[in-house]
């Protein structure tokens, strides 16, 4: 069963002259429980696509359904949206408020979308915190007192607090070095089959995306270039741009 369907979608910003297609015509699916990575290089509407799944930005044509229900029919609809895809981009500090304790942070989508009460959400937070190899500490702290690695274990333990069916990385491990980095994704995977949502996984690392994925999706200047159900062959990948990509990762 497809928990996510991208249906010809589209993208434009500008007009005349000054008109850029971020995304052009891009159609795709994405079964329930599902591990896919959308790969390309700056540039190519990752982000655009990533921002449209989870409803932060209106298409400019096309549609994107959620378990068979389309997210862009109105702004209710949209709304009701945000609990079911959430995203966590690269600078997990900015989506942080500053002033606000990381442990109210992470309660804020339970207060919003569960309506808990105050000791039911500290008891819930506490729960995602462990989950997510936070120690119960930090509960009272602010986003600067803790590390970039730190961040964003807060930053997915709020995306869990929603309960989400999707759960979208954009670029978010860049910057880490190389362990951190490594850390934090195989602690995400384990959450992804333990709690059992779909992971979207956004990167320019084709070598990281046959790595982690089940499925790829290589996109370049808008377009959606191959769709790959990914088995450890690389010779699948049939599109010679993915092969471009291959190549400079060492993997052809």
């Amino acid at each position: 069963m497809n928990i996510l369907e991208v249906q010809d979608l589209c993208k434009t910003y500008g007009k005349g002259e000054a008109r850029v297609q971020a995304l052009d015509h891009v159609n795709f699916s994405v079964g329930k429980g599902e591990f896919i990575a959308i790969v390309g290089e700056s540039g190519s509407g990752k982000t655009t696509l990533a921002r449209m799944i989870a409803g932060l930005q209106f298409p400019s044509g096309g549609n994107i359904l959620v378990d068979g229900h389309g997210i862009y029919k109105n702004r209710k609809t949209v709304r009701g949206h945000y609990k079911s895809v959430q995203l966590i981009q690269q600078n997990s500090a900015s989506a942080l408020d500053p002033k606000m304790t990381v442990g109210k942070s992470v309660e804020e989508p339970l207060r919003c979308f569960f309506h808990m009460e105050k000791q039911e959400r500290k008891k819930k937070c506490l729960e995602l915190f462990s989950l997510c190899n936070l120690p119960a500490s930090y509960y009272a702290r602010l986003p600067s007192e803790l590390s970039g690695g730190e961040q964003k274990r807060v930053a997915i333990a709020r995306a869990l607090a929603a309960e989400p069916k999707c759960l979208i990385f954009d670029e978010a491990t860049n910057g880490f070095d190389l362990p951190l980095r490594k850390k934090i994704i195989e602690e995400i995977i384990v959450l992804q089959k333990q709690l059992g949502f779909t992971l979207i996984f956004i990167t320019h690392d084709m070598e990281l995306a046959v790595v982690i994925a089940d499925e790829i999706l290589v996109m370049k200047e808008s377009v959606l270039m191959e769709q790959v159900a990914f088995t450890g062959d690389t010779t699948v990948f049939s599109n010679e741009y993915s092969k471009i990509l291959l190549r400079a990762s060492g993997l052809l």
